[in-house]
């Protein structure tokens, strides 16, 4: 294995690791919170974080892991746009008990990570057409849900840090992205 390759190597596996990583990240900031609390607008645009999980959600489940399925399955699929915050908006649902949201995101982003782990290295090359963007390969989309996912993180985490006097000075989520 050359030096470049063992580099890309690690640094795939590194990507999937911190990949799956995230949900239990999110659920140890989300622990303390109540169901009330998660209702209370705290973040940009006047949203609460139960919002801000149910679209993390939401583009998990139905924009990143259709469109990786799709780009390990077929050769250069034309990939769906997904309108995230009109859908989002069109679809929430205030009374959805915000475990039940984080269960599901963990469930699709551990089925994600399985598909990753399972891939061969020209897997991360495979190709598909996202309207918006343009041909993207297999890692720039684990890269692009990846930092979407981390900046969600970083928005709960500045909101409760910002709300929630009892939490140390220093307390953060590392930012490894």
């Amino acid at each position: 294995m050359s030096e470049t390759f063992a580099k890309l190597h690690d640094y795939r596996v590194a990507l999937v690791d911190g990949f799956a990583a995230q949900p239990a990240e999110l659920a140890e900031l989300l622990q303390p919170l109540t169901e009330a609390a998660s209702r209370t607008p705290r973040v940009a645009g006047g949203n609460t974080l139960h919002q801000v999980l149910a679209h993390l959600r939401d583009v998990e489940i139905h924009a990143f892991l259709p469109r990786f399925r799709r780009l390990l399955a077929e050769d250069k699929p034309e990939l769906e746009p997904f309108a995230s915050p009109d859908w989002t908006a069109d679809r929430y649902q205030f009374e959805e008990a915000l475990p039940a949201i984080l269960a599901e995101f963990t469930h699709a982003r551990a089925e994600a990570v399985t598909l990753m782990r399972a891939m061969r290295p020209e897997d991360w090359a495979r190709l598909g057409f996202h309207p918006p963007t343009g041909w993207r390969t297999a890692q720039w989309w684990v890269e692009h849900i990846y930092r979407h996912a981390r900046e969600h993180l970083l928005e709960v985490q500045r909101a409760l840090t910002a709300t929630t006097p009892s939490r140390p000075a220093n307390w953060h989520i590392a930012d490894n992205g």
